[in-house]
């Protein structure tokens, strides 16, 4: 049985979703007579301290996923309530090394914890690229550009990639910004500070059809992360979303997203490098269509490879099923 926050339950809805949820694992509990609770993350797992002892009494196994941030948020009562609802599971999935390393720092025991990543599923192929839209800006000839898609946050290195990265590119190197957050205003300062209104294009948040158009549309995919404290970079589900649909990603090499790039993909460069990012953007701008087109294909072929849900699933239901079948401990 898994119980999951949906994307339609995101946002205010959350507190909702966490008031009902207690009452309908109860319920699917009783009704199902379930081997193993899986949490799609650690946030609904919080609830575990009162209800673990009700839940076991019914013969249940309990995990959970890990995805970074569920982990390494909040305050100290927060942390250690985190700490609290680890002790609770009977097994732990970790998207990333790093994010496995934060659990095994928390207390969680390594020979319940397993490190299997995110995938990626038929999501794209079902929503194909919008033929239009007034959010997304037409592509001028001869203009080379770079996406980037998240959370405007500091960790994500928006405002930084701005305000040291574009500068030291050709002025043909334009730069598409998919989303929105708090860091929305330093970013538009830094787009004024360095006078790139005619090269960096926020976009603000997109449907899935626009989302897929310009990934289709752009060139090359960047992840310019920052090190913030406790604000971790788990995984980076965007990048398997830019692979899937072909584009190359140059990324900071830190936390989770040293688990999705490999040679097949993308590069790893140091974090806050302006000069590497620079120059790896040059080397693209100097491959040939043909060189550029062979790069897109294996980036698509690794990441349907590695992390499609297809080849991954058989992998999450072996974990559940060495929790559903280890001795119990209480």
């Amino acid at each position: 049985m898994v119980l999951a926050c949906s994307r339609r339950d995101i946002g205010w809805r959350v507190p909702l979703f966490l008031l009902a949820m207690p009452w309908r694992l109860i319920r699917q509990v009783w009704l199902w007579r379930a081997d193993v609770v899986l949490f799609a993350s650690l946030n609904p797992a919080l609830l575990l301290p009162p209800l673990a002892p009700l839940l076991r009494r019914r013969g249940l196994r309990l995990m959970a996923i890990a995805h970074g941030l569920d982990i390494t948020q909040g305050p100290p009562i927060a942390q250690w309530w985190i700490r609290r609802s680890l002790a609770q599971l009977d097994g732990l999935i970790g998207v990333s090394r790093a994010t496995a390393q934060a659990c095994l720092e928390r207390g969680f025991p390594a020979d319940r914890l397993e490190v299997l990543p995110n995938g990626i599923g038929q999501r794209w192929r079902a929503a194909p690229p919008v033929t239009h839209s007034e959010r997304i800006p037409t592509r001028v000839p001869g203009t080379f550009v770079c996406l980037a898609v998240g959370r405007q946050i500091p960790r994500k290195g928006y405002a930084w990639f701005v305000d040291a990265v574009m500068p030291l590119l050709p002025e043909h190197v334009h730069l598409w910004l998919v989303g929105s957050g708090p860091q929305a205003g330093e970013i538009f300062r830094a787009i004024e500070k360095r006078d790139l209104q005619h090269r960096v294009f926020p976009l603000g948040l997109l449907e899935d059809g626009e989302l897929a158009c310009t990934y289709r549309l752009a060139d090359l995919f960047v992840m310019p992360n920052l090190r913030i404290n406790r604000d971790m970079e788990g995984f980076g589900i965007v990048m398997l979303e830019a692979g899937l649909h072909g584009l190359y990603c140059l990324a900071s090499c830190m936390e989770g997203i040293t688990d999705v790039i490999s040679d097949a993909n993308g590069a790893l460069l140091p974090p806050r490098d302006a000069e590497a990012f620079a120059q790896e953007i040059q080397a693209q701008l100097a491959l040939t269509g043909q060189q550029r087109q062979q790069q897109s294909e294996r980036a698509a072929a690794w990441v349907e490879q590695c992390f499609g849900w297809s080849n991954l699933l058989p992998h999450y239901r072996a974990a559940i099923e060495r929790v559903r079948s280890q001795p119990r401990t209480w």
